[in-house]
């Protein structure tokens, strides 16, 4: 070998050799016994940033850093010594002094009489940094950035295994009918929200807070040094201070609210028993209202593993179909004995607790989605029964939820469709608080309904935001008056004033007017001095199951035959 390091032998053999390692995509060395480079290709030289002739006059230390050239020559030693190949993974700075993740293989090679050792670096920075990246969206939202649900259970993990504060808290806050926002909106808007949200709650946490998102409008906030179950309650009120500030976006500045589930971690407890805990407790603050929050204790527990199992059974009662039962009840006109309508009401007979109310499982459906497919089936129920008296109206209730539900105006007009009944004889009645929910969409396929004939009714008028505006903007064909006003008729002025206030509005606009809850002759009789025209109540009838309302409406239609 020459002194210069460079390889002897033929000129025809060298030259073959350097256009063998030049036609090499990957950067090749061949370094000897003195750990001398002796041959270098043009991958290597872009790598390290010099020409060939640099690399072949200078020594290892030029290219590797002091804190490598220990293990580089060890390795080089071996592969000498031993004449069996490496393969190593390690990561250098090319020259423009970013970091490279390069597979360096090692072989011994006689050349010219003499032992060489060929390094091959392969360069897998790309696949790295693919493999960072996929590794970073496994445990990272992509929309917010913020750590994922996976994340926040090895956060817990790592908190509850080595926790030094007595209490470690973790808070699921979820914003408050977001969907409606995003509906409202639009998707643009509501990424932009998140986004904005997101911010502003990884802005707030203290040093030691891990924040993550957890769904598609939840957020939580681990608290790993929390001390006690006040410092929770009051990091809780911190929290719901954010829903008072509005968020930019690009349909301006939006408030949002939020309820949060909280549950302070206990001595031994995993990291799955703590976030269901929270869930307990997000899933009762979520039952209150906006800008509310739970505290997990055992008494709620109990209650939301109830509501669950009666949720589990109202599933199963869908599916089968033989406890549920639709009941109704006449509406009769200022004669008091005139049947000029029904209301369908739902009832659930419970294989195993006997009856159970509708306020006691009518919320359940709306929170787990069930009120859509219940909806659908009382009407159809309801329908079947009615079309056989044409003369009688047909009152069905619908919910905030089923008024969302995607095709509603095409389910129910497919409904009358199948069982033959006219949609002049339905009436759907809304609640106040429903129509402050409605978007555009809704609106729309309400006016749909309408425009076929289907009637609509504004339920329990009074006790919401009432407003002449929502009896124009649906043209509403007639207006309930909640029986609280009618149960206080004889002791409260003001009850008294509300229902002639509501009857004057009806007979402006020649809007019909019902009262519900009659439950004796003298509200009758004050109802009908006042100029109400239709009653509702138990002074009339109870709801009757379908078979006994089938003999009471058949009775009646013979009596005005008679």
């Amino acid at each position: 070998m020459a002194q210069s390091g460079q390889i002897e032998g033929g000129a025809a053999g060298g030259a073959c050799l350097r256009a063998m390692l030049e036609a090499l995509p990957s950067p090749v060395m061949l370094i000897d016994g003195n750990d001398r480079l002796v041959e270098v290709n043009a991958a290597f030289c872009t790598l390290a940033g010099q020409d060939r002739d640099y690399w072949l006059s200078h020594p290892m230390e030029a290219y590797l850093p002091p804190a490598q050239i220990e293990r580089f020559t060890a390795e080089h030693a071996q592969v000498l010594a031993t004449g069996e190949d490496m393969e190593t993974e390690e990561t250098i700075d090319g020259h423009d002094g970013l970091p490279r993740h390069v597979v360096t293989r090692r072989r011994r090679i006689e050349l010219d009489g003499e032992a060489l050792v060929l390094t091959i670096l392969t360069d897998i920075t790309a696949l790295r940094n693919a493999e960072a990246r996929v590794r970073h969206l496994a445990f990272h939202d992509a929309l917010t950035g913020l750590p994922n649900r996976a994340a926040l259970h090895d956060q817990l993990t790592e908190v509850l295994a080595a926790r030094t504060a007595a209490h470690p808290a973790l808070l699921l806050i979820d914003l408050y009918q977001f969907k409606d926002i995003n509906d409202a909106f639009g998707e643009c808007t509501g990424d932009a929200l998140l986004r904005a949200f997101a911010n502003r709650l990884a802005g707030a946490a203290r040093g030691s807070d891990r924040v993550a998102r957890t769904g598609g409008d939840t957020f939580a906030l681990l608290m790993a040094d929390c001390s006690d179950v006040a410092a929770a309650e009051a990091e809780c009120r911190r929290l719901l201070a954010l829903a008072d500030l509005p968020l930019a976006s690009p349909a301006g500045e939006v408030s949002l609210g939020l309820t949060i589930g909280c549950a302070c971690a206990q001595p031994g407890m995993g990291a799955a028993e703590l976030h269901r805990r929270a869930e307990f407790a997000l899933y009762e603050a979520k039952q209150l209202s906006a800008n509310e929050f739970r505290l997990f204790d055992e008494a709620l527990a109990v209650e939301v593993q109830q509501r669950r199992a009666l949720e589990a059974d109202l599933r199963q009662a869908l599916v089968a179909g033989d406890q549920l039962d639709v009941h109704y009840q006449p509406v009769i006109d200022a004669s008091g004995h005139r049947v000029v309508g029904v209301e369908a009401l739902v009832r659930w007979q419970h294989p195993q607790q006997g009856m159970i109310p509708p306020a006691s499982f009518i919320p359940i459906a709306e929170a787990s989605g069930l009120i859509v497919p219940l909806g659908d089936w009382v009407l159809d129920r309801a329908v079947a029964m009615m079309v056989r008296f044409p003369e009688i109206a047909l009152a069905v209730n619908l919910s905030p939820i089923q008024l969302r539900s995607p095709d509603l105006d095409g389910r129910v007009l497919a409904i009358l469709a199948r069982h033959g009944m006219k949609p002049r004889q339905l009436q759907l009645e809304v609640t106040e608080s429903a129509m402050l929910a409605m978007d555009g969409g809704v609106e729309q396929g309400l006016a749909r309904l309408r425009a076929a004939g289907v009637q609509l009714v504004l339920d329990d008028f009074g006790t919401g935001y009432s407003s002449l505006s929502h009896l124009h903007k649906l043209a509403i064909d007639r207006v309930k008056i909640d029986q609280s006003f009618v149960r206080d008729l004889g002791s409260s002025q003001d009850a008294r004033a509300i229902i002639q206030a509501v009857l004057g509005i009806g007979q402006s606009l020649g809007i019909g007017v019902t009262a519900e809850g009659v439950e004796d002759e003298t509200q009758q009789l004050f109802l009908r001095a006042f100029g109400c025209h239709e009653f509702q109540g138990y002074l009339f009838s109870r709801p009757l199951p379908a078979g006994d309302a089938a003999t009471f409406l058949q009775a009646h239609a013979a009596r005005e035959a008679a």
